[in-house]
């Protein structure tokens, strides 16, 4: 029967987060030797552990530049969990240079009766433990090799049981909204002063802005003078899609009918043909609205955060095209309206999509399709008039 072998903590040896049992791992940023993955994960050291996923994802994962962002949201979210589930083995640093090692020579250590003990290890287990958890997870960047990232039914295929639970628990708490970044508007681009314009940033900004078609002149839309309270009309509806496409982070395009259906619930002058006379009672109504509605959740900063949006997008890139971004945001709400139109995809039956259904929003109350029709027609009638007589 092998005798066990016994090691005295000591300061080179203790685990710097308990003080309380012996080092095994070091953290490859700050080098602080720890002893389990709940040292490395204490409060203490949060603050390392967190920027030691976000820095070695993508560099682990060695991916390409054609969707990084959307690679990245799922992949950062993968690549943490897989990492949480096997930072309780040595192999993790496999790779790394910073690997501890002890002073200590752990076979040379044996129970002498010198000295007083505060921990005991059975240094046989131990260095089992050391040599048979080196193939247990085989790296995910491995396994998603040749892997088409944007279909998440075959990622979703990949993954082991336990990292499937973890994905979905991951999801499920508050720290998932730390992986994703916000979302940039597009209309935050600004030329204060007409000689300030310069051609090659107004061409960089334009790429990012949705494409404004062919828009009908307004005297062939109507022969009627427009009434005053169409242009804070279509305030109301612009501030109903500026706070929509910020509270889906920009991926509205994605759900088309579930942001058609948020933006028809916070205007009432798309939805419900309510005439507003100013613009301040205009943008108070999509405020209010914001707050009346059961199935969104938001905070008196988004609500600022909107007034600012309309206000950027009502004033224009530059003096020149004062127009232009109003052009652009109507312009995407009627891409928005047309894909509605459209007949609805059937769910695949992958493993990804049975877990996490597209269409599960059961508070919204979609649009038919006749409402959508009417709001098509409404909105053509605002771009003839943002081109043609809308003056702010």
């Amino acid at each position: 029967m092998a005798s066990a072998k016994i090691i005295e903590l000591n300061d080179a040896n203790t685990c710097k987060v308990c003080d309380n049992a012996l080092a095994r791992y070091s953290c490859p940023r700050c080098n602080i030797i720890y002893c389990s993955l709940t040292c490395y994960q204490a409060e203490v050291h949060l603050d390392c552990s967190e920027s030691f996923y976000k820095e070695n994802v993508m560099s682990e994962l060695n991916l390409d530049s054609d969707h990084p962002e959307s690679k990245a949201k799922i992949l950062e979210i993968l690549q943490r969990t897989h990492e949480n589930n096997r930072m309780g083995s040595p192999a993790m640093f496999a790779d790394s240079d910073q690997e501890y090692t002890s002073d200590v020579d752990l076979d040379d250590l044996e129970l002498n009766g010198a000295g007083p003990f505060s921990q005991f290890v059975d240094i046989e287990d131990l260095e089992e433990d050391l040599d048979s958890d080196d193939d247990i997870y085989v790296d995910l960047s491995e396994r998603l090799a040749g892997v088409n990232l944007d279909d998440a039914d075959t990622i979703w295929d990949k993954l082991t049981n336990d990292e499937r639970q973890d994905f979905v628990a991951f999801l499920k708490s508050k720290d998932v909204s730390k992986l994703i970044p916000s979302w940039t508007p597009w209309w935050m681009y600004s030329e204060a002063k007409v000689s300030e314009v310069n051609p090659e940033n107004s061409e960089g900004f334009k790429s990012q802005c949705p494409k404004v078609g062919n828009v009908k002149d307004f005297a062939t839309v109507t022969t009627k003078r427009p009434a005053n309270c169409v242009k804070y009309n279509l305030i109301n509806l612009l501030c109903a899609y500026a706070f929509t496409v910020r509270y889906y982070n920009g991926e509205y395009a994605d759900f088309a009918n579930e942001a058609v259906a948020t933006i028809a619930a916070l205007s009432l002058a798309l939805k419900k043909g309510l005439n507003f006379e100013d613009y301040e009672t205009a943008v108070k109504s999509v405020e209010q609205e914001c707050i009346n509605c059961e199935w969104i959740v938001t905070d008196a900063e988004n609500l600022d955060l909107m007034k600012d949006d309309i206000a950027k997008i009502l004033k224009g890139p530059n003096p020149q095209e004062s127009s232009f971004y109003v052009l652009c945001a109507l312009s995407d709400f009627q891409n928005l309206l047309k894909e509605c139109r459209k007949p609805k995809e059937q769910n695949s039956t992958g493993g990804f999509s049975a877990q996490f259904l597209s269409d599960q929003f059961p508070q919204i109350q979609y649009e038919t399709k006749d409402k959508i029709k009417k709001y098509l027609k409404k909105t053509d009638y605002f771009l003839s008039f943002a081109k043609d007589v809308l003056k702010m």
